[in-house]
């Protein structure tokens, strides 16, 4: 930087990116759309599991996020640390990960940087050791935002006393795409749109071959009863697609003429406009509900996880059914009370996104204001250094 020259702010971006995950790439799209109308110029950098990809699908720097010595250097060159969104902070789905991104943040305080916890969902946390250190973490944050109310309480109970900003999911601070490019999807695939067309989500839980043969009976019943074109909609592609695959194996030839698999991979405008031209989702997918909302399409939840709930009763609504007793007449028969009043559905989830949107531009805000503070201090800091360093040669 040359002398005179205004030094932007550096932010380091941490969270699951850079794993073909429809949600988490949403988060981060919205994250940075976030920070960029927040603060127009500043230096954006984001741990990825892959890099390049993320450097050239958002126009940011990236660095790979489980090589230690560059993770340190970045930590220690940014100003600010934003750990989010999703649910990074739990222990169900995976007893490490939670470790990795509490270090990452109890690092960044050890090195006097601001850290901003931004759109998380909190919890299940069930390990005491856990617990423990998220509150000794999470304690020291200079800013703490979570999507919805039981996260909120989730951190209290832990004795976590900071403020605490309620808001939504950061996919809901995105502008709806067009829906050009989802239609030519649909046709792609060979879906002629003469019937309702329902989207379903799923991913691997417990026992794969039994959540298979449920979902399968559900495309079966929802093809039958309501008359309606399905179609399989991977949000964690690979891993998704798998069991996809395995339902759609299961069907008769009959049923089969009518379900449909998304074998391509899909960026996240691609995805909302691909879900915007569906009737209706059905899911276990927290991000495939949410995209779904965003888009205005009715949706039936499934719940694997209090996130799940947490969701729909941010939406005026509850969880059909949840997968270890998935009871698939269930889901169709709220699937049917949709579609009897499809526009009164229409209208209530286009209502509940403009809330949510609307919520978003709250933490967005206090981003922004906590990237230009911490900018401010580390230029006093660097110009202190600076004085002091120039007085000792004089």
């Amino acid at each position: 930087m040359f002398k005179g020259e205004k030094r932007m702010p550096r932010v380091l971006v941490s969270g699951y990116y850079g794993f073909n995950n429809a949600g988490d790439e949403a988060i981060l799209k919205a994250l940075i759309e976030g920070i960029r109308g927040a603060q127009d110029e500043c230096e954006i950098v984001v741990l990825s599991q892959h890099p390049r990809f993320t450097a050239q699908k958002h126009d940011v720097k990236s660095a790979m996020r489980m090589n230690i010595f560059r993770l340190l250097w970045e930590i220690k060159k940014c100003d600010i640390l934003i750990s989010g969104g999703g649910s990074l902070l739990q222990d169900v789905t995976s007893k490490r990960s939670i470790l990795y991104y509490l270090a990452i943040i109890y690092v960044a305080k050890l090195m006097g940087k601001s850290v901003m916890i931004y759109s998380q969902g909190i919890g299940p946390v069930g390990r005491p050791s856990n617990r423990r250190f998220l509150r000794k973490a999470l304690s020291k944050a200079d800013f703490i935002n979570v999507r919805d109310e039981k996260s909120k309480s989730e951190l209290q109970e832990m004795g976590i006393e900071n403020e605490i900003l309620v808001t939504a999911d950061a996919v809901f601070g995105m502008n709806r795409p067009s829906l050009e490019k989802g239609a030519a999807v649909i046709e792609k695939l060979g879906i002629k749109k003469e019937r309702r067309l329902v989207g379903i989500s799923m991913r691997p839980w417990m026992d794969n071959a039994e959540i298979s043969e449920k979902f399968s009976q559900l495309c079966k019943g929802m093809v039958a009863e309501q008359d309606c074109d399905i179609l399989l909609l991977p949000f964690h592609f690979y891993s998704d697609l798998e069991i996809m695959e395995m339902v759609y194996r299961k069907l008769d030839s009959e049923t089969r003429k009518r379900v449909y698999v998304l074998k391509e991979y899909l960026y996240v405008e691609d995805y909302l406009s691909l879900i915007g031209n569906l009737d209706m989702f059905i899911g276990m997918r927290l991000h495939g509900l949410i995209f779904s909302v965003l888009m205005g399409v009715p949706v039936v939840g499934i719940s694997y996880d209090p996130k799940i709930d947490s969701f729909m009763a941010s939406i005026g609504k509850k969880s059909t059914t949840d997968v270890l007793n998935l009871n698939f007449n269930d889901i169709i028969n709220e699937a049917e009370k949709i579609l009897l009043n499809f526009d009164m559905e229409k209208e209530l989830i286009d209502s509940k996104a403009r809330e949510l949107s609307a919520e978003v531009k709250n933490h967005n805000v206090a981003l922004g204001r906590l990237i230009k503070s911490s900018g401010q201090r580390w230029d006093s800091i660097e110009k202190a250094e600076n004085s002091g360093s120039a007085n000792r040669q004089g």
